[in-house]
């Protein structure tokens, strides 16, 4: 789309992105036609225009650094306004200038002079993958810490599709992944999700602890009870004294007796 710019009367190329998070709207344009990917090196100047009243979950300050140029690797923003900027990123060419209006009401000028392309998953070395997702992952503990869920589930799943491509290494490091996705898909209500990655880790690991603790969160979520019930049973004989198990067990079990209770005096009435 082509909106005017009415200064200098000159038409602006706006573009929306498929998603609907943004639109951008190029202020100079770039040249070329390669565009950067996650990995690649990009030198940028950004400045933010105006930023949302704070929201929880969506931090309004830019970790990128501003007012100054500096080189950026493309995907490893970890706030809500970074990802915006990465995303940006993706559709410029070097050398372009471009406005960026978020539709959580945030936006921002940002300017590309050149990048880099990385190397993609299948060009780097196993012990290159391992170093790149340990770091992910430990990234991700650390957004998961502070809230940002979104984030910490981004860089868990870095993390996974790079060991996917390590088949026999770091298979302990697949599980834990798993499980934390788990997690983020608890805090984001994804319960069905959730259940189904900690059975995948499951059949890894059977042992599991944190895998069955989640896998009965979930379950307990849809009113599985007896799948629940059993979850929280496993992780007591593998650790009699964990009491947000025990805890949840008691819950289900009282929830699973009112439920009976109820479909009991449904099917009573329906004799009388």
């Amino acid at each position: 789309m082509e909106v005017l710019d009415s200064s200098c009367q000159v038409k602006l190329l706006s573009w929306h992105c498929p998603d609907g998070s943004f639109t951008k709207t190029v202020l100079e344009q770039g040249s070329g036609v390669d565009k950067p990917k996650e990995c690649s090196r990009c030198m940028i100047f950004l400045d933010s225009v105006s930023s949302p009243p704070e929201q929880l979950g969506s931090p309004t300050s830019l970790g990128y650094p501003e007012g100054s140029w500096f080189q950026v690797e493309l995907g490893e923003g970890d706030t809500f306004q970074d990802r915006l900027v990465d995303q940006c990123l993706e559709t410029m060419l070097s050398g372009e200038a471009c406005q960026v209006n978020s539709t959580t009401g945030f936006s921002f000028h940002l300017r590309m002079a050149s990048f880099e392309n990385g190397k993609e998953t299948w060009e780097l070395e196993t012990d290159e993958k391992l170093r790149r997702a340990m770091r992910d992952r430990e990234r991700g503990g650390v957004a998961y810490r502070e809230g940002n869920i979104e984030g910490a589930e981004r860089r868990y799943s870095r993390a996974l599709r790079l060991l996917v491509c390590t088949p026999g290494e770091a298979e302990n490091d697949k599980v834990t992944l798993l499980v934390n996705m788990a997690a983020c898909d608890l805090k984001r209500g994804r319960l069905c999700e959730a259940e189904k990655r900690c059975t995948w880790a499951l059949e890894k690991e059977p042992g599991h602890v944190k895998a069955l603790y989640r896998r009965g969160m979930a379950r307990a979520g849809m009113a599985d009870w007896k799948g629940a019930r059993g979850d929280f049973e496993a992780v007591l004989k593998l650790e009699p004294g964990n009491k947000e198990a025990r805890r949840e067990l008691v819950r289900v079990r009282e929830r699973d007796r009112q439920e009976q209770g109820q479909i009991s005096k449904a099917l009573g009435k329906m004799f009388l």
